[in-house]
């Protein structure tokens, strides 16, 4: 931008441009590199540009509003920084959806859709986090601070109420992540919504607790943290060619499979022990117990096998031999 044509903005409230006093209707708009542009109805003045480039860092309060902080270079507005009042409408794998709501001078509504692109991770404080991309620059985060959940899909949700002062409305909208539940490590949980782009959430949480319908963890989300009860809903199977999988019910009537290795071993009465095992070998640190009736009538020579050896090595993927 040339300097002569450098002229000090105020942004109010209403998400509006003002240049002595005098508002600048316009419009926010984001390009595919994030970069954030006002474009200008009317130039004010007459010597002004009719499009204002605004450097700076995205991030989120609170309210669940964006923030943009300008550069020190960046000497448009003042104030170093504004709030664009709105609320998050969709998220994707690499996509975060933001309807702005503006007023123009004549107070009539506007809404305007801003889409950011980037990845998803998970804090050290197991909070989400937006990773906005910025061209040859470290990503700008944007930080959920409040708590998630898991449906009975086992979808990954976040929900979050914002209050319009002046309408004196309250309005709650709930997130929902496509992807689906992978574990990998001890005391890990993890989350995928694109191995393309390492998109996903990498939560520490307890060691996995076998539970009826599934497994249970628990998670401390926030940085004064807040104990949550993680469930992942599902059936345990033993697939003489996969080994033993955890199948979870997902979105439109789906099924997804965890597959694990683990070493099984006949316990008291009529229930067989799995220690379970990575796609690596490792060691997981979650014991499992589950009755004969999982193997059905074709396992009867997986347990003759398990009374001869006393002991038998599942591995992930490659399934077991009976």
């Amino acid at each position: 931008m040339r300097k002569s044509s450098k002229v000090m903005f105020e942004v109010d409230r209403s998400g509006r441009f003002s240049c002595l006093r005098k508002t600048v209707d316009g419009e926010f708009k984001v390009n595919k590199n994030n970069l954030l542009f006002y474009r200008l109805k009317k130039p004010i003045p007459a010597n002004s540009p009719s499009q204002l480039k605004l450097t700076g860092k995205w991030s989120l309060n609170k309210e669940h509003n964006l923030i943009f902080s300008l550069d020190k270079e960046n000497n448009l507005v003042s104030g170093g920084k504004f709030t664009l009042e709105g609320e998050i409408i969709d998220v994707k794998a690499n996509e975060l959806a933001f309807c702005l709501r503006t007023k123009d001078s004549r107070g009539m509504s506007h809404l305007s859709l801003l889409r950011l692109n980037g990845r998803w991770q998970a804090d050290k404080y197991n909070c989400l986090n937006f990773m906005v991309s910025r061209e040859s620059e470290e990503p700008d985060a944007l930080t959920f601070t409040g708590s998630w959940e898991v449906n009975k899909r086992n979808e990954l949700i976040y929900t979050y109420t914002k209050a319009w002062l002046k309408k004196k409305e309250k309005l709650t909208r709930t997130l929902t992540f496509k992807g689906y539940w992978d574990i990998r490590e001890k005391c890990r949980l993890s989350y995928v919504l694109s191995k393309e782009s390492d998109s996903g959430f990498d939560f520490r949480v307890s060691i996995g607790k076998p539970a009826k319908r599934g497994m249970e963890y628990v998670a401390g989300i926030g940085i004064t943290p807040k104990r949550k009860r993680i469930s992942l809903s599902g059936s345990w199977r033993l697939n003489p060619r996969l080994g033993l999988t955890f199948e979870m019910p997902c979105e439109e009537g789906r099924v997804r499979a965890i597959i694990f290795g683990a070493e099984c071993r006949l316990a008291k009465g009529a229930d067989l022990e799995f220690k379970l095992r990575n796609e690596l070998d490792r060691d997981l640190g979650i014991s499992l117990r589950l009755s004969k009736a999982v193997l059905g009538d074709s396992g009867r020579a997986f347990l003759e096998t398990l009374k001869e050896r006393g002991n038998i090595s599942i591995f992930a993927g490659a399934g077991v031999r009976w």
